[in-house]
């Protein structure tokens, strides 16, 4: 062995870096309080009054929205002098991909879908320029962005006038019109303007211009525990660029409560229609009491299982992480936004395993009675290298989700952002202010108090930890136990997985399931072909009914506002807001499915009528299975579309996991439009199912329809011009989303693998460390099937945070098995005395993860089964990586004897020569 020349040398060349970065902060100790105290102030600041406030940050969706009126009386008519036109312009485009078009005898509608490249402003500007005068005169055409993160698309916020005495439109209007007027000259209103429900237009025929009243609007609220409808007239409301849409509210809240509408006769009163903010302050103020919640229950964890020193440590590092991520989301750019909070919850679980462990390393080094600067760098010199790769292999894990593609993946996109800069502030925090903080609390002389020594969860922890650690050494001192037990502690991991795979057979399969409880559900109206009166008066019918079935349940009804236009003659939707779910015992899909059997009983003759749920994030189809039959022969598309309607409506189709659904809601098929996709005039047939795991059902339902209607079908049936596609819309999307995690999560998982074979110098071992990522199975379909929880594209991203903490757990196991292995143990003793040592932050790791993420599964439907994948994927990656893990360290050890790293190094460098 080579011999340093002196004693410091020595001492300095058995230090790695990471030791060394610590120690110096350690020594100068009071400087880094120093910069402690201003990074906590400074985040402090930020998060309580610089950094925006929003809900679900916004999403772009590339393709605009086009609707014309065009009173022609006739669809072909609108179809050739509207649509086609409106296709031959903007297909020139660049950048579009798709153009749809459905002509109706009046009107049209158009949407245009762009490359990823293109935002849903940019290609609302370009569809505008690209139409300039090549559509007819006389129509009424109006281009419309797609922002769902706005109100009609435009409005950060809706204001309702009404009057309680009844008043008419007109009247209403110049109402509306004072209040717009007035609002704009709060500091905090950019601009408010009230939206007309009477136009001026052009007979086509005649050319004569009337006034026609082309929408209607209605609010209500909850007054004697009913909900109470009324005529109303919107004002939309925007913000300043200096404000968020929470001090937007308070503004005109503020604003409001001191306007006095100028002869007030009729009793008019303008209330507040629409409000993000009422809904961000709600997620806000759930996702922080959870986020504090889990703060102290760490606290509580490192407390019970290592000392109140620990636990003082632990909480202080928590909290001036999270200053720090929040100081670097703000510097970069973002909002405090309900993804970037729930990130911050989910990376509790992350980096408070680098807290523990470095924690626990300092306080078990502490027994030895050396210097506090040697207790330190012993300490990091043991476990930095483990905790620093297992940092990064956690941030290669989330990465590629920071590169998923679609609406799913901007939607997710600011989660591994966030968990990323937490993860390097925990890391970079471990290693500097937990050594600080140890000289003061740790590492000074101290007594062991007695209530330290009677304390039944760490004496009981200690009890375990022995126990489960002389495990594998009874190969050596009872081979007639010893190997039996071993046998049976590795084929348990074995029975586990295949146990696992059984039950994931079992698990429904929905890449974006709606939550189990929501305060917001939607009624959307098409009604049957009529005038604006019809319409109104049909709505009235479905506001006695909202009235009658929901009673006091309902906070408030607003039409429109989450349309991209206002109500009309064709269709209505309502947004109905509901008493918190958990003030109210029925969930929202009772209350849906009991005012869905009212509304089709009573109006099922006059509209057509779909309650739906509304959840946070991308927007889901009611209708999501969609046959479109392409010919130019309309009658025969028909015809066609009417057979595959009447084979597919009813049917029992099956899952490719097993178990039945039917097919349900099949639309009714009528020669009343004229639908074209690029061009190209098609039918389409849409449906539901009984069943609430669509993405598995689609593909289901895509077999059952093709297995009929096959090439042969169709030629003998003389549809040979016919052609059949399956687009899914916002499904497809959806399911492109996912399927790109199958393409992203082998290249984390090599690039982890790399990380690691460079770490520890052996191909074998990342694999052995990679077993805990199949043990992580049992718990993951076991707790889906327990909780009721589908496998969706949430629970992809829990499993992808679970990979992070489980694969750091046998990180830590074979580093420190390999620091005994060098210091000349046995592999068994080594293993052995890996399980004793390592068991203390193994344990609390993963039930300060726990602990931290049970409130936000419980609390909040959302997020539950993303929770819920972490909780009890890691209780059994925990189980299995103590009671089975070391049998496999074991057979890893006997192969890398034979066929080591260095080796295989050694006999490519001979080749070379």
């Amino acid at each position: 062995m080579r011999k340093a020349k002196t004693a410091p040398n020595k001492k300095l060349a058995k230090t790695g870096y990471l030791a060394r970065f610590s120690s110096y902060f350690f020594a100068h100790a009071r400087l880094a309080l120093l910069g402690v105290l201003i990074l906590l102030v400074s985040g402090g600041a930020v998060y309580s009054s610089i950094i925006k406030r929003e809900g679900f940050p916004p999403i772009q969706f590339p393709l605009g929205f086009v609707s014309g009126f065009y009173a022609a009386n006739d669809k072909d008519v609108v179809d050739s002098q509207l649509a086609q036109p409106f296709y031959d312009a903007v297909s020139q485009i660049e950048g579009v991909d798709t153009v749809q078009t459905t002509s109706n005898a009046n009107d049209f509608n158009g949407v245009v879908y762009f490359d990823e490249s293109v935002t849903s402003e940019a290609g609302a500007q370009a569809i505008q320029e690209a139409i300039a005068g090549k559509l007819p005169a006389e129509a009424q055409v109006q281009v419309l962005s797609i922002d769902p993160s706005a109100y009609l698309n435009k409005y950060d916020m809706l204001l309702s006038v009404y009057a309680k005495n009844g008043a008419s439109p007109e009247e209403l209007q110049a109402v509306a019109d004072g209040v717009a007027g007035a609002l704009v000259s709060d500091d905090a209103v950019a601009a408010a303007e009230s939206l007309s429900q009477i136009n001026e237009l052009a007979n086509p025929q005649t050319g004569q211009i009337q006034k026609v009243q082309t929408s209607f609007n209605r609010v209500a609220f909850s007054e004697n525990e009913k909900a109470v409808f009324y005529d109303s007239v919107l004002i939309g409301v925007n913000r300043t660029d200096d404000v968020d849409v929470i001090e937007l509210s308070e503004a005109v809240t503020g604003y409001l409560a001191a306007y006095e509408i100028p002869n007030n006769n009729n009793d008019y009163q303008v209330v507040i229609g629409a409000d993000f903010a009422e809904s961000i302050k709600t997620q806000i103020s759930s996702l922080e009491s959870n986020l504090i919640t889990g703060l102290i229950a760490v606290a509580l964890v490192t407390l019970l299982l290592i000392t109140w020193r620990a636990s003082i440590i632990t909480a202080i590092f928590m909290v001036t992480v999270m200053a720090l991520t929040i100081l670097v989301l703000y510097i970069v750019g973002y909002t405090l936004n309900t993804i970037t909070l729930f990130a911050l919850v989910l990376s509790l679980g992350l980096f408070v395993d680098d807290a523990t462990i470095v924690v626990e390393s300092i306080d078990a080094a502490n027994s030895k009675k050396k210097k506090p600067k040697d207790i330190v760098r012993e300490a990091i010199s043991k476990i930095g290298a483990a905790s620093f790769a297992g940092s990064f292999t956690t941030i290669l894990v989330f990465l590629p989700l920071a590169f998923i593609s679609g609406i799913l993946g901007e939607f997710i996109r600011l989660m591994p952002i966030t968990v990323i800069i937490s993860l390097l502030s925990s890391l970079l925090l471990s290693l500097t202010l937990i050594p600080v903080l140890s000289k003061y609390l740790i590492l000074r002389p101290h007594k062991i108090s007695w209530i330290t020594r009677m304390n039944p969860v760490s004496n009981l922890e200690s009890w375990l930890a022995h126990r489960i650690g002389e495990l594998p050494r009874l190969l050596k001192k009872n081979k007639k136990v010893g190997r039996p037990l071993s046998f049976f502690l590795f084929s348990l991991s074995i029975l586990g997985l295949g146990a696992a795979l059984t039950l994931a057979g079992q698990v429904p399969f929905n890449i974006f399931p709606a939550s189990k409880d929501s305060d917001q559900i939607g009624v959307s109206l098409s009604f049957a072909p009529g005038d604006i009166a019809a319409a109104k008066q049909t709505s009235s019918e479905a506001d006695a009914i909202i009235a009658d079935e929901l009673g006091a349940l309902t906070r408030r009804v607003t039409y429109g506002s989450y349309s991209i236009v206002q109500p009309n003659a064709r269709s209505a939707d309502i947004l109905i807001d509901l008493v918190p779910f958990n003030e109210r015992d029925e969930k929202s899909p009772e209350l849906i499915a009991r005012l869905q059997t009212k509304l089709d009983a009573v109006l099922g003759d006059k509209a057509k009528i779909k309650v739906s749920q509304f959840d946070a994030g991308p927007p889901t189809d009611d209708y999501p299975f969609k046959v479109q039959v392409y010919d130019e022969d309309a009658e025969k598309a028909v015809q066609l579309a009417m057979q595959i309607s009447d084979k597919i409506n009813g049917a029992e189709i099956t899952r490719a996991s097993g178990g039945a659904a039917k097919i349900t809601d099949v639309n009714e098929i009528k020669n009343t439009s004229v639908s074209r996709a690029d061009g190209k005039r098609f039918v389409e047939v849409s449906a539901s199912f009984d069943a609430d795991d669509v993405s598995a059902l689609l593909m289901s339902a895509q077999e059952y329809t093709e297995n009929i209607f096959t090439d042969e079908y169709l030629r003998i049936q003389g549809f040979e011009s016919a052609k059949i596609t399956y687009d899914f819309g916002q499904e497809s999307e959806n399911a492109d989303s996912f399927a790109a995690l199958g393409l992203v999560f082998p290249i984390a998982l090599l690039s982890m693998f790399v990380l690691l074979a460079l770490q520890f110098r052996s191909f074998l071992q990342p694999l052995l460390i990679f077993m805990a990522i199949p043990f992580t199975f049992l718990g993951v379909f076991g707790g889906l099937n327990l909780t009721d929880n589908s496998l969706s594209f949430f629970v992809m991203v829990g499993l992808i945070g679970l990979i992070g903490i489980a694969v750091n757990n046998t990180i830590l196991l074979t580093t420190y098995a390999n620091q005994e292995r060098e210091a000349g143990e046995s592999p068994v003793d080594a293993i052995s005395n890996a399980v004793t040592k390592r068991f203390r932050p193994l344990l609390a790791t993963t039930t300060t993860t726990v602990v931290a993420l049970l409130p936000l599964a419980l609390a909040d439907p959302f997020w539950e089964a993303l929770a819920f994948t972490i909780i009890f994927g890691l209780i059994s990656s925990t189980f299995f990586v103590l009671i089975s893990f070391p049998y496999y360290y074991l057979v890893a050890e006997k192969i890398r004897a034979k066929v080591s790293f260095g080796l295989i190094v050694k006999r490519f460098k001979k080749s070379k020569k």
